[in-house]
């Protein structure tokens, strides 16, 4: 195609410079993209990959001509059901889609704000318990009211009565993220030699499904064998639906709302035999399973950002919890407040966290730009180079913490942490929802300070999301006249 790109190595590609960067792969990007400009190409292996920070460019590709792009890159070891349901036809996309975005409506994310508050009365009363102005590692909290709001909201277990099950679902999500080498070294395999991912893909189902039966079957097993989180996630989530449905047990949360659609007694994995209504239970456990999953860390690594970001800045703090204290526990107001939407979309410009999520495949011949597009043609965003761009984000310099430069209108494909177009996140309400409701919590009964180890420990690593690696150490100091 003509387009510029870094010389890639035999048989590896791009590969080992992407992911053994100082930083992070999403670095490696924007590395390139300063040396090649807003368009240029790499290789995984030999599957080359076009790389985009032009939005315009990207305005064609994820909304004027997304009829044409609907699918995303297959991930690595992406099993059928799955890529069934990430890079399905356009027609079962839409259906797909159609049916699970009533879930999310503001309708029923305003029947699950009861729970989501108890989680996070939870989560001040183990702050509560923090000593005053010593230092501390919020993250590890942050995570688990994340994983409570989850199994809480979407699955209807309370971590307090259910102690042994949710923290074993949470101990299996945080193993979600944390590749074992048996994975690390298909997910290398399948990324470099995709056209056997047949034998890599049953390798890793089998080998899973064996180390599960095995577990469940010896129990003792368990001392010497570690079982597959995702097998073991799917495997659980499949009967809690299954008892919900054959006992007739019925809740107030999301995984109650896709049960309503889904026709779970006559499964079957034919979409078209199903009415376009409803899904099956492949269907609904792969949407549960990527809503548990993408729920639990993204939000729990935003709200860890987002603390540092208040311990670091005081005087944007101070004009957060100045309009929180004025509006009271006005749900309809709370959800609206200006600054405190502008504070969480600075924030994740500066740290979006699952950058690599947002990309696009090519399933029909078309032009971009001056570009030729052949079917199969993958294409990845940058999404540091565009966060960061001076022309998209300026007058104030796109390095600096400002919240007000979302007064103004940007370019629609300027913020991306969510994606964008008919195919963005679809549980971003409720993420939204989660993290509004936890500062407003969290900041009308504190101010976050930061400590001697919040800069120092400050550090990002990549496990699938870019996260901090050391995690977050603040200080807590009780405000003298808080709101009740």
């Amino acid at each position: 195609m003509g387009l510029p790109g870094p010389t890639p190595r035999w048989f590896f590609g791009n590969f080992i410079e992407l992911f053994t960067h100082s930083r992070h792969s999403a670095a490696c990007l924007a590395d390139w993209t300063k040396e090649y400009g807003k368009i240029y190409g790499y290789f995984i292996g030999h599957t080359p990959i076009i790389c985009v920070s032009d939005p315009d460019l990207l305005q064609e590709i994820f909304i004027s001509k997304f009829s044409h792009f609907h699918s995303r890159r297959p991930l690595p070891l992406q099993q059928h059901d799955l890529r069934h349901l990430l890079a399905s036809t356009d027609d079962e996309w839409r259906r797909q889609r159609s049916i699970i975005q009533p879930t999310f409506s503001p309708h029923k994310l305003k029947e699950v704000r009861t729970i989501i508050d108890q989680c996070i009365t939870e989560l001040i009363e183990k702050l509560d318990q923090q000593k005053p102005n010593v230092e501390f590692d919020i993250s590890y909290l942050l995570k688990r009211t994340s994983m409570n709001i989850i199994l809480n909201g979407a699955f209807g277990i309370n971590p307090n009565t259910h102690e042994k099950l949710s923290e074993t679902f949470f101990q299996r999500c945080l193993q979600v993220f944390e590749l074992n080498i048996f994975q690390t070294t298909l997910t290398i395999c399948s990324m470099l030699l995709p056209e056997l991912n047949f034998l890599w893909i049953a390798c890793f189902k089998y080998t899973n499904i064996f180390r599960l039966w095995l577990c469940d079957h010896i129990p003792f097993m368990n001392r010497f064998i570690n079982t597959d989180p995702h097998t073991w996630l799917l495997y659980h989530v499949e009967s809690i639906i299954k008892q919900r449905c054959l006992h007739g047990i019925q809740r107030i949360d999301l995984l109650q709302s896709m049960i309503d659609v889904t026709d779970v007694f006559h499964n079957t994995s034919s979409p078209s035999k199903l009415s376009k209504y409803h899904l099956n239970l492949d269907e609904l456990l792969n949407n549960i399973y990527l809503f548990m999953i993408g729920g639990f860390e993204t939000t729990a690594t935003a709200l860890s950002y987002l603390a540092f970001i208040l311990a670091t800045h005081q005087n944007e703090q101070a004009r957060l919890q100045d309009e929180i204290d004025h509006v009271y526990d006005d749900y309809e107001q709370l959800i609206k407040l200006d600054y405190l939407d502008w504070f969480i979309r600075e924030t994740l410009r500066l740290y979006p966290i699952a950058p690599f999520i947002v990309n696009r495949q090519c399933n029909k011949k078309c032009r971009i730009g001056q570009f030729k597009i052949e079917e199969g043609t993958n294409f990845a965003v940058d999404m540091f180079s565009i966060h960061y761009d001076e022309n998209l984000y300026g007058p104030v310099s796109p390095l600096k913490f400002y919240p007000e430069r979302f007064q103004e209108k940007r370019h629609p494909l300027a913020w991306l942490p969510f994606g964008v177009g008919p195919r963005n996140c679809v549980g971003m309400r409720f993420a939204m929802l989660e993290i509004k409701l936890a500062l407003v919590r969290i900041l009308r009964r504190y101010t976050i300070l930061s400590g001697e180890r919040t800069l120092s420990q400050f550090a990002e690593h990549e496990r699938f999301v870019i996260a901090p690696k050391n995690g977050i150490w603040i200080r807590l100091q009780r405000r003298s006249s808080q709101i009740r």
